[in-house]
């Protein structure tokens, strides 16, 4: 990874995920799958996470990372979304068989 902003926001978010829980790295890997697979408008993405509904205090600090993460998507060219795919595969094998399962090649 080159160290530029796009790869300080992708540690970020790796980081952050190690502390989120269960349900929220699901609905957070769910979201990536659906950009990714349906190379959508921003937009859909945008109005994809505004219709959750997040509650509680113990997910005020995932809706904001959410925030950042969609805000910081959108900035990524195709091959910084790829690299991120990648390395969340390399790292947590549960994500990459969730993508095999969805039918995703990252020709790793």
């Amino acid at each position: 990874m080159n160290f530029g902003r796009c790869s300080t926001q992708q540690i970020c978010l790796l980081s952050w995920r190690e502390n989120w829980t269960p349900d929220q790295v699901q609905l957070f890997n769910q979201t990536i799958v659906d950009e990714y697979v349906t190379s959508a408008d921003q937009s859909d993405l945008l109005d994809g996470l505004e219709n959750f509904h997040i509650s509680g205090d113990s997910n005020t600090m995932f809706s904001c990372q959410l925030r950042l993460f969609r805000s910081w998507y959108k900035a990524w060219s195709p091959q910084d979304k790829q690299t991120f795919l990648r390395t969340l595969a390399a790292m947590d094998p549960p994500f990459l068989q969730f993508l095999q399962d969805r039918n995703i090649d990252l020709q790793l």
